[in-house]
């Protein structure tokens, strides 16, 4: 089995708003309502691609509710903890098709008690006993110490599973000394823990990648939005590239891959048939509106144009 743990969870409304503008009224003909947090996103992945998950994380308030109520709807295994202050977040995403733009409001999270990140971590024992890989991800909502990612990989060590870790800023930096097995920043993230004053290049990727070796990452890939991916595992380094494709939004696509990867990792497959799986399963994410959506005909379609080039050293 495979644990997501999602510290900040949400709702996600995603709104098609061709031509939108400020300071105008629009009505919303087809709203999208779904789960959503990275963890959450990429639970719903392995779901549709028949691997064993349950969620965890925290869930508040009303919206909590309708998380967790929207969880059991699609199937999904969850086992949240329940927070007493504030609300889980409600996340709007305004996409334009005629501008190419995405607009997100994103509100803030709950407040987390002592009592119920002491809850959190003995869920996390609970999961990780029965797991092959702990995946952590997203953001840390108020109330949980920035690096309670390193705290929960080395619960989820001792109980015998694998880490994956997908966060951003200090999360990042401070949960890599949870030497998690895999981690898997964006471009921009990774770029803002190496120091980089700007990305976009194949260096700068590789960089990324030995700033996370250094700092306690056991293998690294760095996401490269439409460019692909970089990765370091197993002493190799590996160039990902993709075909093209009519991307809708790039929601979710991130942690669409994250959850390839382990399904294939999962299956026993060897790192480069991994990396294309997770790629292609990235990729099939941004043709769909909502995120932790793919089409497994898209995925095995985008599988066979995936290209992964080993580098030297």
């Amino acid at each position: 089995m495979i644990t997501t743990v999602t510290l900040n969870a949400a709702i996600d409304k995603i709104y098609t708003v061709p031509r939108f503008r400020t300071n105008e009224v629009f009505r919303i003909a087809e709203p999208l309502t779904v789960p959503g947090g990275k963890g959450v996103n990429a639970a719903r992945v392995l779901h549709i691609l028949g691997s064993p998950v349950t969620a965890t994380g925290f869930a508040a308030g009303y919206t909590g509710d309708r998380l967790l109520a929207g969880l059991e709807a699609e199937g999904i295994a969850a086992d949240f903890v329940r927070a007493s202050f504030g609300e889980t977040r409600l996340a709007l995403t305004v996409l334009d098709p005629d501008q190419s733009t995405q607009t997100e409001l994103i509100e803030a999270g709950p407040v987390i008690r002592e009592d119920e990140l002491l809850a959190l971590r003995s869920k996390v024992e609970m999961l990780a006993s029965r797991s092959q890989w702990v995946l952590l991800s997203g953001s840390l909502p108020t109330g949980c110490p920035p690096w309670i990612y390193a705290e929960l990989a080395e619960i989820a060590h001792m109980c015998g599973a694998k880490v994956m870790l997908d966060t951003s800023g200090e999360a990042l930096k401070l949960g890599l000394a949870g030497k998690p097995e895999l981690v898997k920043p964006n471009e921009q993230e990774a770029a803002e823990l190496a120091g980089l004053t700007s990305s976009g290049s194949d260096n700068d990727a590789l960089h990324c990648l030995e700033a996370l070796l250094t700092l306690g990452a056991r293998a690294a890939i760095v996401t490269l939005g439409a460019r692909g991916a970089a990765a370091a595992v197993d002493g190799q380094r590996y160039r990902v590239s993709l075909p093209p494709v009519a991307a809708v939004s790039p929601l979710g696509s991130g942690d669409a891959a994250a959850a390839g990867l382990l399904a294939a990792i999962v299956r026993g497959e060897a790192w480069p048939q991994a990396l294309t799986f997770g790629i292609a399963c990235g990729t099939a994410a941004a043709l769909q509106p909502a995120a932790g959506v793919i089409n497994l005909t898209d995925v095995e379609r985008i599988n066979t144009g995936v290209e992964v080039r080993q580098l030297s050293l």
